[in-house]
């Protein structure tokens, strides 16, 4: 029987990666030996068959994304819980069975699920050396998959359709191999500073805006109104502030996401740590006794930086909580800044500034760590990911 590879992979988490995956192998073995979803004849049991396919293939590369492991059904339950979930039953029958080489592809910056998040007929994945494919060295590291699978694939048909299609091209023994193209430039510490210097920079007219569109009165005990318009102006000023800084990190980092979504995530948590913010500020100042004005605002500051830090973690996956604290001691440092200038800065204009400078802070301190964290959790796990392209694809760890 043919030696064959099949394709596993999330439609809403690699679907573009799979198809690439699929057609440059295929252009390497045929199509005949290359297989995924999209194969099913009309009319077949789609259980049926894609438990055949898999009964069929010595090789099943699991394509995995960032968002393979998180991927909800419209009940918000994790699809990797349910025992049907197509994708677990494709790798557990492939792991349960004997002489198949199961190969998890890290696509899109992902890094291999955590033992504690698999279900246990899973973790068989983490025994796997894990190969990286990056958008940015695709040929390369595709290149450096198929001399793995070459060797899984020797003595096969899957290898002996190919001599007619290479026959005249000189033996590759000729070709010395290309050295992996030169990873673009990081920016993303200057990312991180222009960002900071936007939101000190957007202080006045974000708190103008605010003060503008909302119109409150002074901070009132007795009067709600007042406190919620308090919030709610605090909310645009920090949505504001956090989404254009968000917006320059998506434009100049590599590290970050797509530019407009950068300046979503960066609105919507600057909003919600502007609501903490002055439901902190407010909260303490009405129930403490007079002169708490400056540790009222600390206090507001630091609830504030574990939302906007939260904002930069999510800029990349498997950084969140590392951010979510970043965001804090920013928070922890910009209360400090609170407690030097606040007496000093008594005018509009020194409040503004003064807001500036701990959002800058806060920005800066989160952004650094949010961007600079590795995807995988620590640096020997990183290295291990990276040498497991050299590796032997038969040997497991």
């Amino acid at each position: 029987m043919a030696q064959r590879i099949f394709i596993s992979y999330r439609r809403d988490d690699s679907i573009g990666y799979a198809g690439r995956l699929q057609g440059d192998l295929s252009r390497r073995y045929s199509d005949e030996h290359v297989f995924r979803d999209i194969e099913i004849p009309p009319g077949a049991d789609f259980g049926e068959y894609i438990t055949s396919l898999v009964d069929k293939c010595n090789i099943v590369l699991a394509v995995i994304g960032p968002r393979w492991l998180d991927a909800r059904d419209r009940e918000g339950q994790r699809r990797l819980d349910d025992p049907q979930d197509w994708v677990r039953l494709e790798i557990e029958r492939a792991l349960a069975r004997d002489g198949v080489e199961v190969i998890p592809v890290l696509v899109d910056g992902a890094k291999l699920p955590p033992r504690d998040e698999l279900p246990a007929s899973l973790l068989g994945l983490r025994r796997r050396n894990a190969f990286e494919l990056s958008d940015r060295r695709w040929d390369y590291d595709l290149e450096e998959l198929g001399k793995h699978l070459d060797a899984l694939l020797r003595g096969t048909s899957a290898v002996r359709v190919r001599p007619a299609a290479v026959a005249t091209t000189p033996t590759p023994a000729a070709i010395p191999t290309p050295p992996p193209p030169p990873e673009p430039a990081d920016r993303t510490s200057a990312a991180v500073l222009a960002a900071a210097a936007l939101a000190l920079l957007t202080a006045f007219p974000a708190d103008l805006i605010a003060h503008g569109l909302v119109n409150r009165a002074p901070l009132d005990r007795h009067d709600l109104q007042t406190v919620r318009d308090f919030i709610l102006e605090k909310a645009i000023f920090f949505g504001i502030a956090g989404a254009l800084a968000a917006l320059t990190v998506g434009f100049l980092s590599r590290r970050a996401r797509e530019p407009f979504v950068s300046c979503l995530l960066g609105l919507g948590a600057g909003v919600v740590a502007g609501a903490a913010y002055a439901g902190a500020y407010a909260g303490l100042t009405f129930s403490s006794a007079e002169g708490s004005d400056t540790s009222s605002t600390a206090v507001g500051m630091i609830a504030a930086g574990a939302f906007l830090g939260w904002a930069f973690g999510a800029e990349r996956a498997g950084s969140r909580l590392e951010a979510s604290c970043a965001g804090l001691a920013g928070g922890l440092l910009a209360g400090g800044v609170v407690g030097l200038l606040h007496e000093s800065l008594t005018t509009a204009a020194g409040h503004r500034l003064l807001s500036g400078l701990c959002v800058a802070v806060i920005v800066g301190a989160a952004g650094f760590v949010g961007l600079r964290v590795p995807r995988a959790s620590t640096a020997p796990v990183a290295e291990l990911l990276t040498h497991a392209r050299a590796a032997p694809p038969a040997m497991h760890r």
